[in-house]
C-alpha cells in the first residue's frame, strides 16, 4: 500500500544583496536632485553600517602574533647584520696582506730596508736578528696594538705590556717607506700615523687631531689622564672590533686583570713561518694566541662568536682558539 504524500512550495532563499541594493534605492528616491550631496551622504552612512569591523580580542591576538614574530626575527637579523661587517672587517686583514706582500715581490728585502734595522749600528743590527726572529716565530711581528673599550672610541697603540711585552716592532712602519705605504693603501692611513707619532718618528701631540686621526684625553679609574688616538675614517664595522668582545669585559682572561679595555694586535709573519716563500700572513691576535703554533701547524687567531677567524691563513688560523 502506498503511503499519501503532499507537495510543498519551496520558496526560494532570499538574497541579502537585493534587500541592501533596494534600501539604497529607498534611499536614493528620498531625496531630490537638488539634494543629491545628502543623498549620497545618507547612501555611505548606511554602507558603513553594513560593514563588520575587528573585535578588540582579534586586534590583540594580532599584536601579539607580530610580537613574537619580531622577537625571533629580530636577534637572527642583528647576528646577520654583525657577520656581513665582520666579513667586511676580515676583507681589510686581506687588503693589508696583499699590500705587503706586493712590496716584497717589488723587493724581497723590502722587509729589512727600514731605518729601524737597517742603520748598521749595533741597535740596528739587533733590530734586525730579533726582526728576522719574530717573522719566522709562532707569533710573528707585531705591526700595531687595537685597543677598545664599550664606551670609548676605538684607541691605536704602536705596543702594549699587556699584550705584546712592549715590542718595539712596530717602528719598521716609521712615517715613509714600504710599510707606511702599505698600510695607507691597505686603507689604515689613521693607523699608521698614529703610529708614528706614538713612535716618535714624526712631532706631535697626543692630545691634538691630526690630518687622518683624532686624539682626545680622559680620566682613568685612578684619576690619571690617559690619551687615546683613534683614525678618523674608521678601519673597521663590525661591533667586536670596535668595541671589544663582550659588553661587560668579565670574559676576558687572556689578559690578566685587565677589566677596562680589550686588545688584539695587528701580526704578521712569513707564509707558513719560511721566509723561501717571500710571503706574509696576518692575522689579528689576542693575548698570548700565535699565528702558527710549532706542533700544531695551527693559529689561534680572533674567531667570533659569529664564526669569523680573523687570519689570512683560513679557517686554520682560529683552530687553536682556546681565549
Amino acid at each position: 500500500m502506498l503511503g499519501s504524500f503532499s507537495l510543498t512550495k519551496i520558496e526560494p532563499k532570499s538574497n541579502p544583496n537585493k534587500k541592501i541594493r533596494a534600501r539604497e534605492v529607498n534611499i536614493m528616491q528620498k531625496f531630490s536632485a537638488k539634494n543629491r550631496k545628502t543623498a549620497i551622504f545618507w547612501h555611505m552612512k548606511e554602507k558603513i553600517h553594513l560593514k563588520h569591523g575587528f573585535t578588540m580580542i582579534e586586534i590583540m591576538v594580532v599584536i601579539v602574533i607580530l610580537g613574537v614574530l619580531a622577537g625571533v626575527g629580530a636577534p637572527k637579523l642583528i647576528g646577520y647584520t654583525e657577520r656581513v661587517k665582520e666579513k667586511a672587517d676580515m676583507m681589510k686583514l686581506y687588503y693589508l696582506r696583499d699590500a705587503l706582500n706586493r712590496a716584497l715581490i717589488e723587493n724581497e728585502e723590502a722587509l729589512y730596508q727600514s731605518s729601524f734595522v737597517s742603520g748598521g749600528d749595533s741597535a740596528a743590527i739587533a733590530n734586525l736578528k730579533k726582526l728576522k726572529d719574530k717573522l719566522a716565530s709562532e707569533k710573528g711581528v707585531d705591526l700595531f696594538v687595537i685597543e677598545m673599550h664599550p664606551n670609548r672610541e676605538q684607541n691605536i697603540q704602536h705596543n702594549h705590556p699587556s699584550i705584546n711585552s712592549g715590542s718595539e716592532m712596530s717602528k719598521i712602519i716609521g712615517s715613509t717607506g714600504v710599510w707606511y705605504d702599505a698600510l695607507r693603501d691597505a686603507g689604515f692611513e689613521g693607523v699608521a700615523d698614529i703610529v708614528a707619532l706614538r713612535n716618535g718618528t714624526v712631532k706631535g701631540s697626543l692630545d691634538k687631531d691630526g690630518e687622518t686621526y683624532r686624539a682626545y684625553s680622559y680620566t682613568d679609574d685612578n684619576g690619571k689622564t690617559q690619551y687615546r688616538t683613534t683614525p678618523r675614517n674608521p678601519i673597521f664595522m663590525s661591533k667586536l672590533l670596535n668595541r671589544g668582545k663582550n659588553d661587560d669585559l668579565k670574559n676576558i682572561t687572556s689578559q690578566g686583570d685587565n677589566t677596562t679595555n680589550y686588545r688584539l694586535t695587528m701580526s704578521f709573519q712569513w707564509t707558513d713561518r719560511k721566509e723561501s716563500n717571500h710571503s706574509v700572513e696576518v692575522a689579528l691576535l689576542p693575548a698570548k694566541a700565535k699565528m702558527r703554533a710549532n706542533k700544531t701547524k695551527k693559529g689561534g687567531a680572533l674567531m667570533s662568536d659569529n664564526g669569523v677567524c680573523f687570519s689570512t691563513y683560513g679557517d686554520i688560523g682560529c683552530a687553536d682558539y682556546y681565549y
